[in-house]
């Protein structure tokens, strides 16, 4: 109907191969609207096809230029980890709809403007566990996972998955435990996962938003960590988008900077990754941290190594 609003007629054809349907799907659906009182005909001929009686207009395909703005904005498709794949193809089918002036406007949104909002050192993200993950949540299924922690550690363990986050393109799940409490997980630390065949009951009052939300405050309660850093030129984009910095001083090879991180955690993990390229000069008790933490991980290579 959206279809017909834009241009009318149409032929059957166009509109099989538009919608992704058969020919005979299109009559059976145009036959279904005239029952429904939508005032749909067929006219013969060269120039005929499958019309709409002029000036009838449903207000679904009247949009505002902010609404095509929002609708049409270029953007990074974070669904497309899921394995869903036809959240472009929707836009493409709305587009057709629209009035020649609103189709317009609709490529002027998505040359102007772009989204993305991964972040600029983004791990591939498990396109499988992630799929699995998003057909149990939505089947509220019972699921099976080996999570592997921070220092490499595996654990095989049964949650029900009730919620799917992305975060700066980073994927989490938020799953109730056997306990009954709430876990978040991070999607690429979950070795295998395996979709059980018995249901669980989804909490009625469970809001994913606002657990969310609630879990960041938690976060932004802790008692941030600074660290002072010399950290090499070809290092400093790993550090200074994410966290605040005060400079200290500079040369032509590195900064020091004094660095606001989140948790000691978040300071040992980011100091492991940028390796040689940072030296720790404050607190020294991150440098331990940081020691501990590479010795856990050798631990692990090496009996990985063995078995």
């Amino acid at each position: 109907m959206l279809l017909l609003q834009a241009r009318s007629p149409r032929s059957a054809r166009d509109l099989a191969r538009t919608l992704e349907v058969s020919m005979r799907t299109v009559y059976r659906d145009v036959e279904a609207l005239g029952i429904a009182g939508v005032p749909v005909y067929a006219e013969r001929g060269s120039g005929g096809g499958i019309a709409l009686s002029d000036g009838y207009r449903q207000t679904i395909a009247q949009f505002s230029t902010d609404e095509l703005h929002a609708l049409f904005v270029a953007a990074a498709d974070p669904l497309a980890d899921l394995g869903v794949t036809a959240h472009q193809r929707a836009l493409h089918k709305i587009k057709g709809a629209l009035p020649e002036f609103q189709q317009r406007a609709a490529e002027k949104a998505g040359q102007r403007i772009l989204l993305d909002h991964n972040r600029w050192y983004r791990t591939e993200q498990p396109g499988e566990v992630l799929a699995t993950l998003r057909r149990a949540v939505w089947d509220d299924r019972v699921i099976r996972i080996t999570y592997r922690d921070r220092v490499g550690t595996q654990t095989v363990r049964e949650v029900e998955p009730l919620g799917l986050i992305s975060k700066a393109g980073v994927w989490y799940v938020a799953a109730r435990i056997q306990s009954g409490e709430m876990r978040t997980f991070k999607a690429e630390r979950i070795v295998s996962v395996e979709q059980l065949p018995k249901q669980f009951t989804r909490p009625v009052d469970f809001d994913l938003n606002a657990y969310w939300l609630a879990s960041l405050a938690m976060d932004r309660q802790s008692e941030p960590y600074e660290a002072t850093l010399r950290i090499e030129n070809d290092g400093l984009d790993g550090i200074v988008p994410y966290f605040p910095t005060q400079p200290v001083s500079e040369d032509s090879n590195a900064k020091t900077l004094r660095v606001q991180f989140p948790s000691q955690d978040a300071a040992v993990g980011h100091a492991m990754l940028l390796g040689n390229r940072v030296r720790i000069l404050a607190p020294l008790d991150l440098r331990d941290a940081v020691i501990r933490r590479a010795r856990e991980m050798l631990s692990v290579l090496e009996h990985d190594v063995r078995g």
